[in-house]
């Protein structure tokens, strides 16, 4: 970890056996999550540099690990069968307190075993394992509604995610070689993939 004013670093994270590949930290800065390797994604509390879960379920290098935000909370937890929020924070059930901000709530990594996968940050526990791809899964983003997934991979697609449901809804020709990032537009709703055949796509939300 590293503190920008100085550029002194201030506190190193110890637990992975092999490369981390990616990490991703919460809104509210609190955790962070790292994919490795290893073939695990860790969760790590940035206050005492605690890990506090080894997520394994990969049956290869994981590429990637992101937080998922809080507008697709909603439909990610009718996807694992979870109990709306309200009833969770009254049975405590949610891993957090009733006046703190679930933004660590669940995690979303991709691998080289061709799956994304959702984990509960409370349990520890695989919720949902997003089947579709041919080849690594590179990279992935959460559409700001928070009801779909967009996934891009080696076998040269971008994948649109339904969160209800947790099926694909749609496959997309991303490039004419391995697709390897996405992000969205914070200003117009356009996707930006990137691919190995040196090209950036910009694909219109409809």
């Amino acid at each position: 970890i590293w503190e920008l004013a100085t550029g002194y670093c201030v506190k190193t994270l110890s637990g992975h056996s092999d490369w981390v590949r990616g990490l991703g930290v919460s809104t509210d800065s609190r955790m962070l999550c790292t994919a490795s390797n290893d073939q695990s994604v860790r969760l790590w509390d940035l206050a005492s540099g605690e890990c506090k879960g080894d997520l394994r379920g990969h049956d290869n290098v994981v590429e990637v690990a992101k937080f998922a935000p809080v507008a697709s909370h909603a439909f990610l937890r009718r996807l694992a069968g979870l109990p709306p929020v309200a009833v969770a924070k009254q049975n405590g059930s949610d891993g957090t307190s009733p006046d703190e901000p679930a933004t660590s709530q669940f995690i979303i990594s991709g691998s080289r075993d061709k799956t994304l996968r959702l984990w509960d940050c409370a349990s520890l526990q695989l919720l949902h394992t997003f089947v579709g791809h041919d080849d690594w899964v590179r990279d992935f983003v959460v559409h700001p509604s928070g009801k779909t997934l967009l996934s891009v991979s080696d076998d040269k697609t971008m994948r649109v995610w339904d969160l209800i449901t947790g099926r694909c809804a749609k496959t997309i020709e991303a490039s004419e070689h391995f697709t390897t990032c996405i992000d969205f537009s914070s200003v117009n709703p356009l996707v930006a993939t990137g691919s190995v055949d040196t090209t950036v796509q910009l694909w219109a939300c409809r």
